[in-house]
């Protein structure tokens, strides 16, 4: 890979008319890739407060998908706790596959997922107790999300959901493009100008790409393909720090002595990237300095 320094830092959010505002404290909202764990596996939502020099409230649950964390009430019980200037970094997608018919995590899909659900489909499910639920897209949760945040005086800062440990092709060279929930939750983060996206799949892209297969796969993911261990989490933590970096959030203003140290490493990417990757004008990586 290419590197240069002393690039500037692209300009994103500024553009998009979101002012920087000093936030009171950031809530995190995902599955177990972002949850706190006191096992052999950790979520880099723990790793991250290192980095960042706001309170975090670690509020992400295992297992959960954009459509249980709202079904439980999980997303209810995080709104009510926002305060005005809090940010609220969203992050779904693991946990987000399959069909509402077998699954009580799967968003709505049609003609058996010829048209993927990333509109206003809806999908009517009855569960064993007889109860009738109206199952959204996940464009949809997540938009139902970014409005409840917005209108608590909140910040949402909508994430992609990041690879697997083994998605990388047959060389082990590169990593494999995303699956549909990374360009969904881009979706649903650019229909609101209060909004902000950091493509976390792509940061983390570059993170395991920068270290080798050999480095990421098994070694990063002691368990399975998904779960990351605490030394991982480090890494997907430290490439969302990259993320805001590199698009110039106004969350790259609020960080630790450990948060600016880190090195910058960007793709030349826009605040909404199009997809596929292999389709960007320029793969090189930039390197500069932080201060």
């Amino acid at each position: 890979m290419k590197f240069s320094s002393l690039v500037p830092a692209l300009v994103a959010l500024f553009a998009s008319g979101i002012s920087p505002v000093s936030a009171a404290r950031i809530l995190m909202a995902g599955d177990s890739t972002m949850a706190d764990s006191r096992s052999s596996i950790q979520g880099w939502g723990t790793p991250f407060a290192k980095y960042i020099s706001l309170p975090v409230i670690n509020l992400a649950r295992g297992g959960r998908s954009a459509r249980s964390y709202y079904r439980e009430g999980l997303q209810a019980a995080l709104v009510s706790q926002i305060e005005e200037g809090d940010y609220v970094i969203i992050e779904f997608g693991h946990n987000d596959g399959g069909s509402p018919a077998t699954s009580d995590r799967a968003p709505s899909i049609t003609d058996f997922g010829k048209t993927l659900g990333d509109g206003t489909q809806t999908t009517e499910v009855k569960d064993a107790n007889g109860t009738v639920e109206i199952v959204q897209t996940f464009v949809t949760y997540e938009k139902w999300f970014i409005r409840d945040i917005i209108a608590k005086g909140g910040i949402p800062v909508v994430s992609s959901t990041t690879p697997n440990g083994d998605v990388w092709n047959s060389a082990h060279t590169e990593m494999l493009e995303p699956n549909r929930f990374v360009p969904y939750a881009k979706m649903a983060a650019g229909s609101f100008t209060q909004a902000t996206y950091v493509d976390h799949y792509e940061f983390v892209t570059i993170a395991f790409e920068t270290l080798g297969y050999e480095k990421v796969y098994p070694k990063l993911f002691p368990n399975d393909h998904t779960h990351t261990s605490p030394e991982g989490a480090d890494v997907v933590a430290q490439a969302f720090v990259n993320g805001l970096k590199c698009t110039n959030h106004p969350l790259a203003n609020c960080l630790t002595d450990a948060g600016y140290a880190l090195t910058i490493k960007c793709r030349f990417v826009t605040l909404f990237p199009s997809y596929p990757r292999k389709g960007l004008v320029n793969l090189t990586i930039v390197q500069f300095p932080v201060k």
